[in-house]
């Protein structure tokens, strides 16, 4: 259906050629200027015809940031042919994860640019906060093209570019907490090595486990233990402590906001963590359902475990079951520290799977209540009492594991670091 925009063109172009012709036939002078009209609206309509061709180029600086930092964009366009009214939107692209992790601080980035005769270049600079970390691609600009006379259908049109932004989670350093952090014993100040051989510097009695010298079975704690369970000596081995995070990403780590939820918090817990421990000359390791970074020292081994934890994302079902990780534990027997949200989905295999470590280690439960609170009750804060019932949970849990639950709405970094450093062997 011809729109009634193109009917008054057409119109006029009738009424111009008209004019034309009869100012050739005629001696009135002043007719002629109707010879121009004509060709006027040729030349618009074979612009129009033509249609736009759109170059973007995109750049964003800085390209590595840290969770609420900004970086800005810079967007310059070139619009080539066509004759109209276009609209722009640049990135992050509505309903991709670029949108949902970052937020508009300065600047716009929807706009309208005039098409005329003459090719148009725009340069457009905006501003955008990250509010989550990971790694991203601000992608495609996106256009809408209406020609000044409605002779046709307004065009869409998509331009593929792109640029990368890494966002570190923003780690709050532990200078000082609540007391006085220290580790009880001193550690060697020789190179970061693993651990070595056994000590004769006794540390507790457990049970045996695949992979146990069998000149350190205590064969009095075997007779006195309940089920007949083969015990062992557990000795300390000479060289660095280890500290094994284990962080659990299921869907249950999702529970919250985007921003806010147990996955996110026990990102920034296992960092702050392992920065102080690096510090002291701790072997560090983390294990993850989608990665690993083995047990090392030096605080160039915490920016491997950054790294590894930028893209990090809860899966429905993101268990682990990696054969690789008892073989570690077998071989240097480390403190492990489970960082995970215990819920009636996850306790079972929960269970099962800390009954697999052959060693004693922590279990840190991020209870997402109050998270979850705070997004439809903002006045509320802290709903501890939401969390009584995680008891009947925490008491299903294997006795060589002690659990810590925090809520990270309620305590904040300095205090849960207080009780896990203390929970793992450090005086406070």
């Amino acid at each position: 259906m011809v729109k009634e925009s193109a009917k008054t063109v057409i119109l006029l172009a009738t009424l111009s050629m008209v004019t034309a012709a009869v100012a050739l036939l005629s001696t009135v002078k002043p007719l002629v200027i109707g010879v121009a009209l004509p060709m006027i609206l040729v030349s618009l309509a074979l612009m129009i015809d033509s249609g736009p061709r759109v170059n973007v180029e995109l750049a964003v600086m800085p390209s590595r940031i840290y969770v609420n930092d900004e970086i800005e964009v810079k967007v310059k366009v070139k619009v080539m042919g066509g004759y109209g009214i276009m609209t722009l939107r640049l990135p992050p692209r509505p309903g991709s994860p670029e949108s949902e992790s970052f937020e508009l601080t300065s600047g716009k980035n929807v706009h309208i640019v005039f098409k005329g005769p003459r090719d148009v270049e725009k340069s457009f600079t905006y501003r955008l906060r990250a509010v989550r970390r990971g790694r991203y691609e601000l992608r495609g600009v996106d256009y809408v093209y209406h020609d000044l006379f409605g002779l046709r259908q307004p065009i869409e049109g998509y331009v593929d570019v792109s640029a990368q932004v890494e966002v570190m989670p923003k780690v709050k350093l532990i200078t000082r907490a609540t007391g006085i952090i220290k580790p009880r014993e001193a550690f060697p100040r020789s190179p970061p090595s693993r651990l070595g051989p056994f000590s004769t510097e006794f540390r507790s009695v457990r049970e045996y486990a695949p992979g146990d010298p069998y000149r350190f079975i205590n064969w009095k704690a075997t007779a006195r233990s309940p089920n007949g369970e083969l015990m062992v000596n557990e000795y300390e081995r000479e060289g660095l402590r280890t500290v094994l995070f284990i962080l659990d990403t299921g869907r249950w780590m999702r529970y919250g906001t985007w921003e806010e939820n147990p996955l996110e918090y026990g990102i920034l817990i296992v960092l702050s963590l392992s920065r102080l421990l690096l510090r002291y000359n701790y072997n560090v390791g983390l294990w993850t359902a989608v990665g690993k970074v083995y047990p090392s020292s030096g605080m160039g081994h915490y920016y491997k475990i950054q790294r590894a934890l930028i893209g990090v994302e809860a899966r429905p079902s993101a268990y682990l079951n990696d054969p690789s990780l008892m073989v570690m534990v077998n071989e240097t027997r480390p403190i492990v520290v489970m960082v995970t949200s215990i819920t009636s989905d996850n306790i079972n295999w929960l269970v099962g799977f800390l009954k697999s470590i052959p060693t004693y280690g922590l279990l840190l439960d991020i209870i997402p209540h109050s998270m979850i609170m705070r997004r439809s009750l903002p006045e509320i804060g802290c709903a501890k009492v939401l969390a009584l019932d995680r008891a009947r949970l925490h008491r299903l849990i294997p006795s060589r594991f002690r659990v810590l639950p925090w809520d990270p709405v309620c305590d904040g970094i300095g205090p849960i670091t207080v009780k896990v450093l203390s929970s793992i062997g450090w005086s406070v």
